[in-house]
């Protein structure tokens, strides 16, 4: 790159042309031709005549000029002219541009390619071989090493994957071929990565290296594993945005149905966790298909909603033999009326609904099962068992025996008028901050008048998940196998309280329904007979969803591995189970011990190629227009 002063020149010797210009100049003067001298007799009644509008004999001068620098401006535009251009490195050694090419390199990847494109024009116009690595986890072989131009369609063909930048495991064995010294431009995305520190002391063995930082802070967004359905926003510096909610409204048109705020960052290491509760509807949960981070264009800020987020299937086993006039009275008409919004209900027998595979089975008043142990197994499979106590509970001489409880309970209830009555109905005590139902708000009207003891046990606080007003248990769950066992000490009608009628009810068991895990009552047949996972919509690397071209079925150990070449971000379906890889992660700073970082100061500079060309665009627009306007005058002339 030739250098005067603040401007640089990509291509310098194109700059020769201009001394081609005061000769353009004299060409374009003669306008028109010189007349030639013919003899003819009757010319001479002519003689004395003078034209009173002569044509002229050359170009007007502002006409000229106009071209004359229009024409300058293409030769300058044709140079390369940058200004303040960065100082470039290595000299007349060959050039190996590395590109972190990851879903974290998306949000200025148009950047990124700007920038290898002037140091490939450079390393052109020196006549250096250069080499391309795309660190997407697709390269193999040795690099190698080829004429700075040709590799121009390669780099402006290229595209960040919906996956983690990766390098080649062996750094050694891909520059098996390449020169013995040679600089390295590394276009990076500011993260650490697997081999990234064997290839940087490769290459600072052979070289000097210079690492081009990335524009403005990395940003990743995951779900949280929990009772709670919630997002982790991460970045490497500056405020958090908000996260978008996108989703179908009821006309089926994608637009953004929310606005997710934010919580306190926990900053570790360079990276800020920011907390994203998905304090959302049930319905207008259901809705959303995909979280993203506003204003960031890469696979890794975005999250799909896939089961996990979505509707779980519920099945009701219990007595719902009460007449249309007594519906109030059956315990399933509460369940189906806080369920049904935000579930998939199915209602049989326990044996018929074991059969569906649903997620969470809620049983109301019911003792003595014979599918105890398929129910067990169920549980211990990953299965959330709901249980409501009532009369018939209350009344067994054998409840202390009951399977499957995650409490021993006391025969008989606890009734007002009893022998252990209540003066007065309890109220329901407020929820631990920590707990499955922390912050929701206790109505002063939810009261409980009878209830089922629990007998007092060393990790009876430890289970109790709700609490009447005088700390005896409401609520409690207990872990069996893979699976949740949780009791409603009171019924799950307004027999024995007003819990039922009121909102908190359906609060509690969206909160409890939400805890469950998806589809896992049979996970032996899924993986037997779904061993493989098809993707149904996969992102790019900006987080743009299409469906797939050419659907490869993922192995399911491939597919437990995250997004990867081969299986890209997205969600994939396997049997009846939909499940999402999404990109985004933990993420830690890239450290550069004994490489050149660029500033971003001297990095971009300021390319006037297009700022030339089409400043003679418009001169060439106004030379036609004057043009034209000389060619109508004449005209108007000689038609006068």
């Amino acid at each position: 790159m030739l250098v005067l002063g603040p401007l640089g020149f990509v291509a310098p010797w194109i700059l020769s042309a201009l001394v081609a210009l005061p000769v353009l100049w004299l060409i374009l003067r003669a306008m028109p031709p010189s007349p030639r001298q013919v003899r003819f007799p009757g010319t001479r009644l002519l003689l004395g005549l003078r034209d009173a509008h002569p044509v002229a004999r050359h170009t007007p001068w502002w006409l000229l000029l106009l071209r004359v620098l229009a024409i300058a401006a293409l030769i300058l535009g044709f140079a390369g002219p940058v200004w303040k251009p960065a100082p470039e490195q290595g000299g007349q050694a060959p050039l190996l541009i590395v590109m972190d090419a990851g879903w974290a390199a998306a949000p200025d990847w148009a950047q990124r390619q700007d920038r290898a494109l002037r140091a490939l024009d450079a390393a052109g116009a020196a006549g250096q071989p250069a080499a391309l690595l795309v660190a997407d986890g697709q390269a193999a072989g040795a690099l190698p090493f080829q004429p700075a131009p040709e590799l121009a369609a390669q780099l402006r063909a290229q595209r960040p994957a919906a996956w983690e930048t990766r390098y080649p495991a062996d750094p050694q064995a891909a520059l098996a071929e390449a020169p013995a010294r040679f600089s390295t431009l590394w276009l990076s995305d500011g993260l650490e990565h697997d081999h990234r520190a064997a290839w940087l002391d490769a290459l600072a063995a052979r070289g000097p290296v210079s690492v081009v930082p990335p524009q403005g802070p990395r940003m990743a967004l995951q779900t949280v594993a929990g009772d709670q359905p919630a997002l982790l926003l991460r970045t490497t510096g500056g405020a958090a945005p908000d996260v978008l909610a996108v989703g179908l409204d009821p006309q089926g048109t994608p637009r953004e149905l929310a606005r997710l705020k934010p919580g306190a960052a926990d900053t570790r290491a360079g990276v800020a966790t920011h907390p994203v509760p998905i304090d959302l509807p049930s319905e207008l949960r259901n809705r959303v298909t995909r979280y993203e981070i506003e204003g960031q264009a890469s696979a890794g800020a975005v999250v799909l909603a896939d089961d996990s987020l979505r509707r779980r299937k519920v099945a009701l086993v219990g007595d719902d033999r009460a007449s249309e006039g007594q519906r109030l009275l059956s315990p399933l008409h509460y369940l189906r009326r806080a369920l049904a919004p935000s579930t998939d209900l199915i209602e049989g027998g326990l044996g018929d609904v074991l059969q569906a595979a649903p997620d969470v089975i809620v049983i109301a008043d019911q003792l003595g099962l014979p599918e105890e142990p398929a129910l067990r197994e169920w549980v211990e499979k990953g299965g959330l068992l709901i249980r409501f106590a009532g009369p018939r509970m209350a009344a067994s001489d054998r409840l202390s025996e009951e399977p499957l409880l995650p409490v021993r309970l006391r025969a008989g209830g606890r009734d007002i008028g009893g022998a252990l009555s209540w003066g007065d109905p309890r109220g329901i005590a407020g929820f631990a901050p920590e707990g499955l139902f922390a912050g929701l708000a206790v109505p002063r009207d939810a009261t409980v008048r009878a209830q089922l003891l629990a007998e007092p046990a060393p990790d009876l606080a430890e289970r109790s998940i709700a609490q009447l007003t005088d700390g005896t248990p409401l609520v409690t769950r207990a872990g069996l196998g893979q699976g949740q066992l949780v009791l409603f000490h009171t019924t799950a009608n307004a027999e024995w309280s007003s819990l039922a009628l009121s909102g908190l009810f359906v609060e509690m068991l969206d909160r409890l329904v939400r805890s469950a895990r998806v589809s896992l009552a049979e996970p032996e047949k899924d993986q037997a007979e779904q061993p493989f996972w098809l993707p149904e919509l996969v992102l790019d690397g900006f987080g743009r969803a299409a469906p797939p071209a050419d659907p490869v079925p993922v192995a399911a150990a491939d597919f437990a591995q995250g997004p990867a070449p081969g299986a890209p971000a997205g969600l994939y379906r396997g049997g009846e189970r939909m499940a999402a890889l999404n990109a985004g992660g933990a993420m830690a700073p890239a450290a550069w011990p004994g490489a050149r970082i660029e500033s971003p100061a001297e990095a971009p500079g300021l390319d006037l190629r297009g700022c030339l060309l089409a400043f003679a665009a418009a001169l060439f627009a106004l030379d036609a227009l004057g043009s034209a306007w000389l060619q109508s005058g004449t005209r108007r002339r000689r038609l006068a």
